[in-house]
């Protein structure tokens, strides 16, 4: 990768803290430029909302936005749900996210695709423009491989993971593995209180929410997705083969490490400099 990379944003910011602090360090980083952003899952108008309300508390409504896929490609779905409109939503391009991302990929030259929520979009992605994979990297959050734990990003859309481990594109996968080790506790949220700036108020008032909703500390997942970009040599990596259930009935969205029968599509994290990850990106929030 160069100096400074250019990134494209998946994203399914708003449910979990761990995307809105991921943006906020990705806002606050030189060693990355954030090319567009797009927003996966269920409530697409909602999180593009959340999303844009960063954009211009950091100053950075020059970043387009799009609108990306709110039902799996199959299983599940609550059909009381209202889709959006994902060609008339304010403040967002006039393309679903998969027709920006196929865009941004063919006009950027090496474009690393950062994907923290679940994969409908790059799958979709994939399916329409078949060599997509050549073109581009991707680097997840996602999937566990040191028990048969369905992940939250993997589980939501089984089978678009499925497509996008079995396309040939360059992976970097942060699982459960590492990141559960990564959490702030009451001092690092009270540094991020006293930062004393627009910024960081938003934050404040992100991370409270989350805390009184949920009732547990933020888990920096999606950080350390990021931080595998801008500070790799925090993290170890190993080459394996990631392969993903779609059928089991229990095991439906397991990452599975086959490394006995395919060769590797992966360089998954199984180490992290915890103490000096958590430290930087606090001082990235706090700017």
């Amino acid at each position: 990768m160069s100096d400074i990379a250019k990134i494209l944003i998946d994203t399914d910011i708003g449910g979990d803290i761990d995307d809105a602090l991921t943006l906020a360090m990705a806002l606050n980083s030189p060693e990355v430029e954030i090319r567009g952003i797009t927003s996966v899952y269920i409530a697409g108008e909602w999180r593009v909302g959340i999303i844009r309300r960063m954009l211009e508390t950091y100053g950075r409504n020059d970043i387009e936005v799009a609108i990306g896929a709110e039902k799996p490609l199959c299983g599940w779905w609550d059909d009381k749900r209202q889709l959006s409109s994902h060609l008339d939503v304010e403040g967002t391009v006039n393309m679903p996210a998969c027709d920006y991302i196929i865009k941004k990929v063919n006009e950027e030259k090496d474009l690393t695709l950062l994907a923290i929520g679940p994969l409908t979009n790059i799958a979709l992605a994939i399916a329409k423009d078949p060599d997509l994979p050549r073109k581009t990297r991707l680097v997840l959050m996602g999937g566990q491989v040191n028990r048969a734990h369905p992940e939250w990003n993997i589980a939501c859309d089984p089978e678009a993971a499925r497509i996008v481990f079995e396309s040939g594109i360059p992976i970097r996968m942060i699982g459960l593995d590492v990141t559960n080790r990564c959490k702030f506790d009451f001092s690092h949220i009270d540094r991020i209180r006293a930062g004393g700036n627009k910024r960081t108020d938003l934050l404040s008032e992100m991370l409270d929410k989350f805390m009184k909703d949920f009732n547990f500390m933020p888990t920096l997942h999606d950080p350390l997705a990021l931080a595998s970009i801008v500070w790799p040599e925090l993290l170890t990596f190993e080459e394996k083969t990631i392969l993903i259930e779609t059928r089991g009935e229990f095991t439906r969205g397991v990452t599975v490490d086959c490394d006995w029968k395919h060769e590797p599509n992966a360089q998954v994290a199984v180490d992290v400099r915890k103490d000096e990850f958590i430290e930087r990106v606090l001082a990235r929030l706090v700017l």
